[in-house]
C-alpha cells in the first residue's frame, strides 16, 4: 500500500511541499487512508485524515447525490488536494456534490482512490499511458457533433455534444478540473445536449446504485428528445423506475456520454466504467461536473455498456470496443 500510495501522491495527485491534503475515508478504507497520508508526509505535504463513515452510510442508504455536511464540505472546499478513499459507489456519486464543485472552483485537485490500493502492480508508466490515450481520444472527437452508438445487445442511440468541451479524466489530477477516480481510471466524457438523445439504451454492464456489480437482466431504456420515457427489464429496471419516479424533473434526462480509456480496470466492478472498450451514459445531473452541462438534478446514475460501436459525425471511431482511428 505504501509503495503504490507513493506513486499516487507523486505522479497522480502530484502533491508538492507544503500543500494541504485532505483524506476522506470510511472505516473500511482507513488503512488505505493512512498509507496515503504517510506518502503525503514523505513529500513534505500536510495531510489531515477525516473519518466520514456516518456520511458514507447515509449516502449508501439513498440513491441521490450525497451532499456533504457543512464541516466536511468546508474541508473539501479549502484543501489544495482532496483524496477520497471510501466505498466506491459513494465516492463516484460524491464527485457530483456542491462541495466538490466549489473545491474545483478554488483550483483544488480532487480525486477518489479506486479499490485495491497495494494490489494493482501500478507503475508511473501505467499513469502516463492512460493519460496519453485519453488525450488521443480527445483529439479524435475535437469539434464533434453527432454521436451514434450501438452494441450487440441492442443499444442504438444518437445524441449531440455540439459545442460542449470534454471533461478529460485521467490519473493525473489537474488544478480546477472536476473530480474523477484514479489511478487506473481513464475516460473522455461530455455533457450531452439535453434534448438531443433519441433511441434505445440496453444497459448490459452495471449501473451505480441499481446494479453496481452487474445485472440479472439487462435494462432497456427508451429515449426521446433527451428523456427516458420507458424503462423495461427485471427487478433492477423496477428499482431504476422507482428512483426516477421519486426523483426531480431532471432525473430522467440523458446527461452524459463517456468512453473508457484505462487498461487495468477490473470487469464487474464500478471501476469498469473507466475501462478501455466500454462506454457509459448517465441519467440525471450534468450541471456540476461537466463543462457546459445545463441539466440540474439531485441524482446522477451511470449506466455501462460493453464493446460499443461508436460513430462520430458519420465516421467510425470504435468498432465492438476496439479503437479504429
Amino acid at each position: 500500500m505504501l509503495k503504490e500510495a507513493s506513486v499516487l501522491v507523486k505522479h497522480a495527485y502530484r502533491v508538492e511541499k507544503g500543500e494541504t491534503v485532505l483524506v476522506l475515508a470510511d472505516d473500511e478504507h482507513m488503512q488505505e487512508a493512512l498509507a496515503l497520508a504517510s506518502a503525503v508526509r514523505a513529500v513534505d505535504g500536510i495531510p489531515a485524515v477525516m473519518n466520514i463513515s456516518s456520511s458514507v452510510l447515509d449516502g449508501m442508504l439513498a440513491p441521490g447525490i450525497p451532499e456533504a455536511p457543512k464541516h466536511v464540505a468546508a474541508a473539501v472546499e479549502n484543501a489544495e488536494v482532496t483524496m477520497i478513499s471510501t466505498v466506491i459507489d459513494y465516492a463516484h456519486r460524491f464527485a457530483h456534490t456542491a462541495a466538490v464543485k466549489r473545491g474545483v472552483e478554488h483550483m483544488a485537485r480532487i480525486a477518489s482512490v479506486e479499490e485495491g490500493l497495494g494490489s494493482w502492480g501500478l507503475t508511473e508508466d501505467d499513469i502516463r499511458q492512460v493519460h496519453e490515450r485519453t488525450l488521443k481520444l480527445r483529439d479524435a472527437l475535437r469539434n464533434a457533433d453527432r454521436i451514434h452508438a450501438t452494441t450487440k445487445f441492442g443499444t442504438d442511440i444518437t445524441l449531440s455534444i455540439r459545442g460542449r468541451p470534454p471533461l478529460i479524466v485521467t490519473p493525473i489530477r489537474e488544478k480546477g478540473v472536476s473530480m474523477g477516480p484514479l489511478p487506473l481510471w481513464g475516460e473522455l466524457t461530455y455533457a450531452a445536449i439535453e434534448d438531443s438523445a433519441n433511441g434505445k439504451i440496453i444497459v448490459d454492464g452495471l449501473m451505480n446504485v441499481v446494479a453496481p456489480t452487474g445485472f440479472k437482466q439487462p435494462i432497456e431504456i427508451l429515449v426521446k428528445n433527451g428523456k427516458a420515457y420507458e424503462i423495461k427489464g427485471g427487478e433492477e429496471a423496477t428499482r431504476l423506475r422507482s428512483i426516477i419516479e421519486k426523483g426531480d424533473k431532471g432525473a430522467n434526462v440523458i446527461a452524459e456520454f463517456a468512453v473508457g480509456t484505462g487498461h487495468k480496470e477490473i470487469t464487474g466492478t464500478l471501476q469498469e466504467k473507466g475501462k478501455l472498450g466500454t462506454m457509459h451514459m448517465a441519467l440525471g445531473d450534468n450541471s456540476r461536473a461537466y463543462p457546459g452541462g445545463q441539466n440540474v438534478s439531485s441524482s446522477h446514475i451511470d449506466s455501462l455498456m460493453r464493446s460499443p460501436t461508436v460513430e462520430v459525425d458519420g465516421k467510425l471511431l470504435i468498432k465492438d470496443g476496439n479503437w479504429v482511428f
